[in-house]
């Protein structure tokens, strides 16, 4: 995901409206009783990213009091980042510490592993006709119904992207390119709605050669992290790049070993070695490389996350720290290979999994499901992304649903560590993200909605079923010792093989022939088991 900061800064427009039908969960109007006594208090300890370090998640702003109130908990959070996520949450759930529920990033092989183990919690059998609004969420998200017939019952709720707005099928991932519009028409940059990667090095060479912006030695053209860096050149250029593939001949092959992944390899390389990509990159934190071009404005590009309930905060920023109008001087576009198409897997309607502790009181689990299951229905849902009814929106006389939040009459953004709800986001217990309601959320910029529109729909326009594939489900739930044992951290090593000295193409191979001892197990079982 899926790792999206949600935190939003709302602009203007807010006189907008939509109608409820719009932007409903498609979910349902009431959420069943539970045998729960809401009467007694509980305590709910709980990990997740995107949560900020100390902030009272019980009763710290009014939309955190409004929950803690209506569902009588108290929530102790511990805020985990993206550089931590996985390993903090992969120890404490092995060792038998993990907090009675946290979001978990999705990783087969661990998953498979917990579940052998019984170091999550199963769901009673019963759970989708006594919280049926989240068993409607768990249906749209496709890994949930796979994951339960592999697992012979439920240890995950997934999250779902998208509800009733999904923008393609197989579906798109959100990353797209930021470029400094204004930079571009000095150099004589071509403004188009997608660029090869090639392209894009283009345009940094250009902008290292003549800066436009008169930057400096301060000026990066693109700026990057390692793990955006990989997707740009590697993912894009080679759609199996971290995993193993179905090929054309009916055997599975793998993709750290294709051709194409040499090739993504190469321009990277070429981004590094030309200084397009700042010599320095890998050293950048994670989801922090955007900062270089809509805060510190020393950057020509960027690719970065690009879902639509994250575009207002970046125009925004933009703004506020340059000075300049963002409709004006960036533009975005997609990238696609350097053979003209889209590469990517399906990126499949999920990101984060809600998981329990196994030794969780019923009582606790029950009191949380319930929140779940109200933030799944129209009402939950449309409060985690406004705000309070009566006080931040509410329903006009056509039973619409009309913005009452002005960022100018509050003096703060709405969300994010300054905002009027620091708990904005979803560790408040979303099951539905940001990404559905964002296309109708009337706080929202319409220019910014349909740009993003956009840039979804192209995706699939540019892609071919050989590039952006499907998902093969059978390898998805593969499961065996040997494929455990082929976890590799793909953004890590990559960036290794374009940073070490010596020929990349040299460097990949001697790469390739260090991993053959744990892929050709798994390569081995998967064409004899799986192959046709």
């Amino acid at each position: 995901m899926t790792k999206l900061r949600k935190w939003v800064t709302l602009g203007a427009a807010l006189s907008m409206s939509f109608s409820i039908a719009a932007c409903s969960s498609d979910s349902g109007e009431k959420s069943v009783q539970k045998s729960t006594d809401n009467s007694k208090r509980v305590k709910l300890t709980m990990a997740s990213v995107q949560g900020i370090e100390g902030f009272n998640y019980t009763n710290g702003d009014a939309v955190a009091k409004y929950y803690s109130d209506k569902f009588n908990y108290d929530l102790d959070m511990t805020a985990l980042n993206w550089d931590n996520w996985n390993e903090r949450l992969r120890i404490w759930i092995n060792s038998g510490d993990m907090p009675d529920i946290a979001v978990y990033n999705y990783i087969h092989a661990d998953a498979a592993s917990f579940v052998e183990q019984g170091l999550i919690k199963k769901l009673p059998d019963d759970w989708k006709t006594r919280w049926p609004n989240v068993a409607k969420v768990f249906s749209k998200t496709s890994l949930g119904p796979q994951m339960e017939k592999a697992f012979g019952g439920t240890y995950f709720l997934p999250r779902a992207r998208f509800m009733n707005n999904l923008p393609g099928d197989p579906l798109p991932n959100h990353p797209a390119v930021y470029i400094r519009k204004d930079w571009a028409q000095a150099v004589g940059f071509p403004i188009k709605s997608a660029y090869t990667t090639s392209e894009i090095i283009q345009y940094g060479k250009l902008i290292k050669e003549k800066d436009p912006g008169k930057v400096g030695d301060k000026l990066i053209p693109l700026a990057e992290n390692t793990n955006h860096a990989v997707e740009l050149f590697v993912a894009r250029n080679s759609t199996h790049y971290n995993n193993f593939y179905k090929d054309k001949d009916g055997k599975y092959k793998w993709g750290g070993a294709s051709e194409d992944t040499l090739k993504g390899l190469k321009l990277f390389s070429e981004a590094y070695r030309s200084g397009v990509l700042s010599k320095d990159f890998f050293t950048v934190k994670n989801e922090e490389h955007g900062s270089y071009f809509n805060v510190k404005g020393n950057a020509g590009a960027t690719y970065n996350q690009a879902p639509t309930s994250n575009l207002q905060t970046f125009f925004s920023d933009f703004q506020s720290n340059t000075k300049l109008d963002p409709y004006q001087n960036m533009h975005m576009a997609i990238v696609l290979g350097d053979d003209g198409n889209y590469h990517q897997e399906d990126l499949i309607n999920f990101w984060g999994t809600i998981i329990f502790n196994p030794k969780i009181s019923n009582e606790k689990f029950e009191r949380y499901m319930s929140v779940l299951d109200y933030n799944s229905t129209q009402e939950g849902n449309i409060i985690t992304n406004m705000g309070l009814k009566d006080v931040d929106w509410t329903l006009d006389s056509n039973g619409k649903v009309k913005s009452l939040f002005d960022q100018a009459k509050e003096g703060k953004p709405f969300g994010g560590a300054n905002g009027k709800y620091p708990s904005n986001g979803y560790l408040l217990g979303s099951t539905i993200l940001f990404d559905d309601f964002a296309f109708d959320n009337p706080n929202y910029d319409q220019r910014i909605r349909d740009l993003s529109k956009q840039l979804y729909a192209e995706k699939p326009k540019k892609g071919t079923p050989d590039t952006f594939t499907k998902v093969d489900w059978n390898l998805y739930a593969y499961d065996s010792p040997s494929k455990r044992k082929a976890q590799i951290d793909y953004s890590t090593e990559y960036a290794n093989l374009v940073t070490m000295q010596g020929d990349i193409e040299a460097n990949w191979k001697k790469w390739v022939d260090s991993k053959m001892p744990i892929i050709k197990p798994v390569l081995d079982e998967l064409n004899s088991k799986l192959a046709k």
